[in-house]
């Protein structure tokens, strides 16, 4: 029998979600957890993938990027859950009419931030909101951690088998080629309840605001820092004073 993953608990999910102060770090991993995507998935995710309007994104054959005979099929269409249609609008808008990624380089804005790039980012928010379990240790002594980027994938999953009970639901939402990799998520947890996918993830979830009708001024850090206005230096040092302050008063435009 295959090892269960590991999932997020609804207390852990908004505990991670509420110590993120990283606007694109947020979306990132809200695309994680409401959408199932992987890491990989995220840091490729381009602004043409995504559907406002008819509440779906698209993921590009993420298995076989090499787009070979045997990889075709790997595409899949995703449903945007409608806790996110609003926050991915604000963050599109931020990134401007010339956006290519949803993650672009801050070096090259035509190519995206690599995994790497997130799976750091992503580990410092997990320290900070007391997720970072260290379960064992291997043979050369590094340590094993209990919850990944990739569990983000896995609560999604279980979530879906909890309020839909449809096991190819999870299976198409997921891109498994086979059922079998599926069925674990069966065994995770016996909760079953008649649900469709947009159902399965409530509008009245609490996400925290990252990007309000006015732009926060993190957020208009960010797009400074990005286009180059000030450098990695400045943007610490003024992210610490709003840290401080904790006001939308400190002047950063």
């Amino acid at each position: 029998m295959r090892k269960l993953p590991n999932v997020f608990n609804r207390e852990q999910i908004l505990q991670l979600l509420n110590i993120i102060d990283e606007p694109w770090l947020m979306v990132a991993v809200l695309l994680g957890t409401f959408c199932g995507l992987r890491r990989r998935e995220v840091t490729n995710l381009r602004v043409q993938d995504i559907d406002l309007s008819t509440k779906r994104l698209r993921v590009e054959n993420s298995k076989n990027p090499n787009r070979t005979y045997e990889g075709y099929g790997k595409d899949r269409v995703v449903p945007l859950p409608d806790c996110l249609i609003t926050t991915l609008q604000r963050w599109i808008q931020l990134l401007g009419n010339d956006a290519y990624y949803i993650f672009p380089s801050l070096r090259d804005p035509l190519k995206p931030i690599t995994g790497e790039h997130l799976w750091r980012a992503y580990k410092k928010a997990l320290i900070r909101a007391n997720l970072n379990t260290i379960v064992k240790h291997d043979a050369i002594g590094l340590p094993r951690h209990k919850y990944n980027f990739h569990t983000l994938r896995h609560t999604y999953a279980t979530l879906l088998w909890e309020k839909t009970g449809d096991i190819l639901t999870v299976k198409s939402a997921l891109g498994h080629a086979k059922i079998e990799t599926t069925m674990i998520y069966t065994h995770v947890t016996n909760r079953v309840i008649e649900q469709k996918v947009h159902e399965a993830f409530s509008p009245k979830i609490s996400i925290p605001k990252i990007i309000d009708g006015k732009m926060d001024p993190l957020g208009i850090l960010m797009r400074r820092l990005a286009m180059g206005e000030i450098d990695a230096s400045t943007f610490k040092q003024l992210r610490e004073t709003l840290r401080r302050e904790q006001t939308d008063n400190v002047y950063i435009g």
